[in-house]
């Protein structure tokens, strides 16, 4: 195992809100980019706008550390942007783990 800390993230938008989203995603990734962390892969989940059930995106992301996650979660910033992610998500999950080796 590395020593980062993975995040596998599921989310769900609402109807006609790709453009803020996607928007919204920019601004994140840039913050995310101050605490050390990257983006490592966005997918675009095929067949999502027709159903509901599936996440329209996930995003696997990872950070330095559980410190850095902490930071990144507690950074002004984001937590700025909390009114404006609520017009654009209606729903997201996440799984939180670590790098292992591939087999």
């Amino acid at each position: 195992m590395s020593g980062r800390t993975v995040l596998v993230v599921s989310l769900w938008i609402r109807e006609g809100a790709v453009a803020q989203f996607e928007a919204f995603e920019r601004q994140v990734a840039l913050i995310q980019g101050r605490h050390g962390a990257r983006i490592e892969r966005a997918i675009r989940v095929a067949g999502a706008a027709a159903n509901a059930a599936e996440p329209f995106e996930v995003h696997v992301v990872s950070f330095p550390s559980a410190d850095a996650l902490a930071a990144y979660r507690a950074d002004p910033e984001l937590t700025a942007l909390a009114d404006l992610r609520a017009t654009i998500f209606t729903r997201t999950t996440f799984v939180e783990g670590a790098d292992v080796a591939l087999y």
